[in-house]
């Protein structure tokens, strides 16, 4: 969804050809007449994809600073006059896919898109870019500057995956040795560089059980060790899994929404339903329907094979599953 706020009558009349130029690219929503517009931007900061100020550059920065974090979590804002001359992203411009926005949005309108990202400006390789594009996230976006130095500086950066790869590596990556390279890994926290990129692919689903009314904290408490005991990042997580009589557990919910996970849930029928080989245990069955939940449900929405067996404490089980994934270039 792409936020439009307009502060002239002529950018009003740009945003209506804007939304009608793309409307069949992406979703638009233009705040309400007698709504503020600072109220509209920090209604909806964290809930759209990107906003486009059609205005002044000065108004557009007043209104999104209260509200910036951080490179990996901030919504692309882009900028437009309101004569339709120019586009120019201003925040996000890569993890948040401004650039790519701006250039997308400046030839349907005949603009002409303002870059001034220095890895566009020199056609390099972007390696945050590259890793929005795989579907991963970046484990510390402070390690992007030495990547992105050491190539406008015209050195290699290594290249390390624990997953295969397709396609041409790009010419400022090398599979050699190097002071600072990029590693694609569900642990996020290997260094075998003086200064390393930890990659990580969003291919991992876990699935979970609990008892009714399990404390928040401990749920998540429980989660995030039984991950770091696994070495998995959770970056690397894309969704979590249970069985429908869950689907109103609090811990779960408030656990998915902070994280911003989808919660998927399956009946036991359909748990049973999967093929493979499961931890069976009478009881659980005999109190749900299905003989396992964690394990049966996570490979149920991933699809792919177990890498965390089902783990119990507290009340509560967890289970993980990746999908079969590779690097492209």
């Amino acid at each position: 969804m792409i936020g439009i706020l307009a502060f002239t009558e002529a950018g009003r009349n740009l945003a209506q050809k804007v939304m009608e130029s793309c409307g069949d690219r992406w979703e638009f929503q233009t705040r309400n007449k007698d709504e503020k517009a600072a109220d509209f931007v920090a209604d909806h900061f964290r809930e759209f994809d990107g906003f486009l100020f059609i205005g002044a550059v000065g108004i557009c920065i007043r209104m999104i600073a209260p509200h910036i974090q951080s490179k990996d979590v901030d919504p692309a804002v882009m900028v437009m006059d309101e004569k339709g001359q120019y586009v120019i992203p201003v925040l996000s411009g890569h993890i948040g896919g401004g650039n790519r926005l701006a250039l997308e949005l400046a030839e349907a309108m005949g603009a002409t898109p303002v870059i001034t990202t220095a890895t566009d400006l020199n056609e390099k390789f972007a390696a945050d870019v590259w890793a929005t594009e795989q579907g991963c996230r970046i484990q510390d976006i402070s390690q992007i500057r030495y990547i992105s130095g050491a190539i406008l500086e015209g050195k290699k950066a290594a290249f390390r995956s624990d997953y295969p790869w397709s396609g041409t590596l790009p010419q400022e990556l090398t599979e050699e040795d190097a002071e600072c390279g990029i590693l694609v890994s569900l642990e996020g926290g290997r260094q075998p560089f003086s200064h390393t990129l930890n990659v990580v692919p969003r291919i991992v689903t876990l699935g979970v059980g609990c008892r009714r009314d399990t404390d928040p904290e401990a749920f998540e408490k429980f989660v995030l060790d039984k991950l770091s005991e696994a070495g998995i990042s959770l970056k690397a997580v894309e969704q979590v899994t249970s069985i429908d009589i869950k689907k109103e557990e609090r811990c779960i919910l408030e656990f998915c929404a902070k994280y911003h996970l989808p919660f998927i849930t399956y009946t036991a029928e359909e748990l049973m339903a999967v093929e493979g080989e499961f931890d069976h245990s009478d009881f659980v069955e005999k109190t749900t329907g299905a003989d396992n939940i964690c394990e049966r449900s996570a490979a149920a929405a991933s699809g792919g094979h177990i890498i965390i067996k089902k783990t119990a404490g507290g009340g509560m089980t967890l289970a993980a599953c990746e999908r079969k994934w590779e690097c492209k270039f």
